[in-house]
């Protein structure tokens, strides 16, 4: 039995015949048990907080509820459409007993209540599947004393990969107007391509970096076993599209080192002409870290031939002068919620200096800090963070 959650944007529901051929869609597709996500069709959300803004004074816990409208009517009419093309469908909105997705009281930015969701998700849910077709409002939340909160923009992706991790279904399918995940925003790059394929780390990269796609913060929530894919709403059964592959280990932070690298620092101007013959020169030996001050560049590297690669960048005109430390070594840590949660920098510094561990360089990228520290330091600095990480 294939179980699947299927999420439908904005675009996707922005008309009624569009609805309808969303509907079509569903009942076409080769899955046995079916939850569907909605979002507000397009425009209305955007429309609903602009009259609050206009309004003025309007308490948090209003606005939620106020924009909550959105999903809740598409839900409606969705389910709607459904049942006119003869299934049995039926939909949950926060103020149902039934609803599933319990969070903090955040009204809105609101962090989900994993266990409690997943109780919920399990009794009122799940119990359905496979005799009828539940269309589920996205982006919305309710706390424990009942009152509606949101996910922050983007949160229907949220919403669905929390009920596909809690009802471990074997699909989660995320419908969008662009075929799959392009190379680039096809309304800037109009030669952009789709992707067949994206690890979770680079799509997370994306996401955050600007791309308007998956919600960075939802694929943290996306199982090792899970198929998500991002699917054209022009496809006829919702097949195709950009898999994502790969799971984060969000129970822990990720922790690795490297040993025996370089720190090479050149003096020169900063300027991309500059800074992109410096990186030429290193050809294919890799680039573990790329840091730059007000007149030097580091760039951290391991190479069988360093006095080989230092004669290079001295002969580049652009080159004042150049430095070369070895015996560096590197700790990766990776977790989603870097991105989301400051103070982690800070902490990580204060266990190292706590151990009297220098750090050489720190750099970061999107859910990644990269700490570069003397070499015979690693093992003692992975000690230090893990403690007080948690990892």
């Amino acid at each position: 039995m294939a179980r699947a959650v299927i999420k439908f944007g904005g675009a996707d529901l922005a008309s009624g015949s569009k609805i309808r051929e969303a509907a079509k869609k569903i009942l076409r597709s080769k899955y046995d048990e079916i939850v569907v996500v909605v979002s507000a069709m397009k425009g209305m959300t955007d429309h609903l907080i602009g009259t609050i803004h206009e309004i003025g004074g309007v308490s948090d816990q209003d606005y939620a509820e106020i924009v909550s409208m959105g999903e809740r009517i598409s839900a409606r009419i969705l389910c709607s459409a459904l049942r006119s093309l003869g299934a049995d469908a039926i939909y949950l909105e926060p103020s149902d007993e039934e609803w599933p997705i319990i969070t903090n009281s955040d009204f809105k930015n609101a962090v989900p209540n994993m266990e409690e969701t997943c109780r919920r998700v399990k009794r009122y849910i799940e119990p359905l599947l496979g005799e009828k077709v539940v269309v589920v409002c996205g982006f919305l939340g309710r706390d424990l004393e009942g009152r509606i909160t949101t996910l922050g923009r983007g949160g229907s992706d949220t919403t669905a990969m929390i009920l596909a991790n809690c009802l471990r279904a074997d699909e989660v399918v995320l419908v969008k107007e662009t075929e799959g995940v392009m190379s680039a925003d096809p309304k800037i790059i109009g030669d952009a391509r789709p992707l067949s394929r994206l690890d979770i780390h680079e799509m997370f990269a994306l996401s955050y970096g600007g791309a308007k796609i998956i919600k960075a913060e939802a694929l943290k929530y996306k199982l090792p076993d899970q198929r998500l894919r991002v699917v054209s709403f022009s496809s006829d059964d919702l097949s195709g599209g950009t898999e994502i592959t790969g799971v984060f280990n969000s129970s822990s932070i990720e922790v690795s080192a490297k040993r025996g690298l370089s720190a090479v620092s050149i003096i020169c101007h900063i300027e991309p002409a500059v800074i992109s013959k410096v990186i030429q020169t290193f050809s294919d030996r890799p680039l573990f870290g790329i840091s730059t001050g007000g007149v030097s560049l580091t760039v951290f590297t391991s190479s069988d031939d360093l006095t080989g690669l230092l004669r290079s960048l001295h002969r580049l005109k652009d080159c004042r002068a150049l430095s070369c430390r070895g015996n560096v070594g590197l700790i990766t840590l990776t977790h989603p919620d870097f991105i989301d949660s400051p103070g982690w920098i800070s902490k990580i510094s204060a266990a190292l200096a706590s151990k009297r561990i220098n750090i050489i360089e720190v750099t970061t990228s999107k859910s990644t800090i990269n700490i570069f520290i003397d070499d015979d330091k690693v093992e003692e600095a992975i000690e230090a963070v893990r403690d007080v990480i948690g990892a």
